[in-house]
């Protein structure tokens, strides 16, 4: 089982692109979890009601952030990692790296490395998604769907008395909420701006939250897929879970600090028939 966790020795994003999406998740998250405790909630709930939310909102804002820091933080490239001069069997050569790299690691343009199992570059965490931080990514997501769903749900009860009701007039609002700030500018078309913003934000999850766990359970990744080799490392769902989430996956979704080991070490991987019979040696 893999235990070592490596740090990233960059963790300020390498283009302005990056860079901004980053300062924007930053910025968003601790501004929708301030708008939804002392705005939304205060006038929804009662006191109790209140209380709860507050406790649940203030666990959720950290498992979020803590979750998007270690996409960030954990490195999960090939450098540092005793890679072997010849090309073993599955393995290839990256001519920018101009080492050997394994199977299922690819270069990144961006972030100049080979990323272990690479998923994709990720423009809000100015880094790329592999084999040690892909846990990190997922558990981001989920977090970020039920979030959005429940302050959508939330939201729906606190925005009509600012758009008068529910009425089509109301609706045609709401689903233009950028043009309607700036013709009427007040707080109830901020909060409706707000609102809408939430509605967008949690049908874009879902779409990843599909997307992502469909790889999840298959042991996929985005350019297998692209590549037609989509189930060439399938373990079967349970052990699927485990290469991304670890061994003790079930608490992975209570806190990012948690330990979960992974099964591979990401250097050799055996395709579906060979897993069957033997497990890979981990380093």
């Amino acid at each position: 089982m893999v235990y070592n966790i490596r740090i990233r020795k960059r963790l300020v994003p390498r283009t302005f692109t990056d860079f901004s999406a980053m300062m924007f998740m930053s910025f968003a998250i601790p501004a929708v979890y301030w708008f939804e405790i002392y705005v939304v909630a205060p006038t929804v709930y009662n006191r109790v009601l209140n209380f709860l939310h507050t406790i649940l909102g203030t666990y959720f804002v950290i498992n979020i952030i803590g979750n998007f820091m270690a996409i960030i933080a954990v490195d999960t490239s090939t450098q540092g990692l005793l890679l072997p001069s010849q090309v073993p069997p599955g393995w290839h050569v990256c001519a920018t790296c101009e080492s050997t790299a394994p199977p299922r690691s690819r270069h990144c343009i961006t972030c100049n490395v080979c990323v272990l199992k690479k998923e994709h570059h990720c423009v809000f965490a100015g880094c790329c998604v592999g084999l040690r931080n892909h846990r990190y990514f997922y558990i981001f997501l989920f977090l970020m769907w039920v979030s959005t769903l429940y302050c959508s749900c939330l939201n729906a009860f606190f925005i009509w008395p600012y758009v008068g009701g529910f009425n089509l007039w109301a609706m045609v609002r709401l689903m233009l909420p950028g043009i309607w700030l700036v013709m009427e500018p007040s707080m109830g078309t901020l909060f409706a701006f707000l609102f809408s913003i939430n509605i967008i934000g949690f049908l874009f999850m879902t779409v990843l939250m599909y997307y992502y766990t469909g790889l999840l359970v298959t042991n996929t990744t985005t350019r297998e897929i692209n590549d037609q080799k989509g189930q060439k490392y399938d373990y079967g769902r349970e052990q699927n879970i485990k290469v991304t989430l670890g061994e003790r996956w079930y608490l992975t979704w209570v806190f990012p600090t948690l330990s979960s080991p992974l099964p591979y070490d990401g250097l050799e991987w055996f395709v579906e028939s060979e897993e069957k019979s033997v497990r890979p040696k981990t380093k």
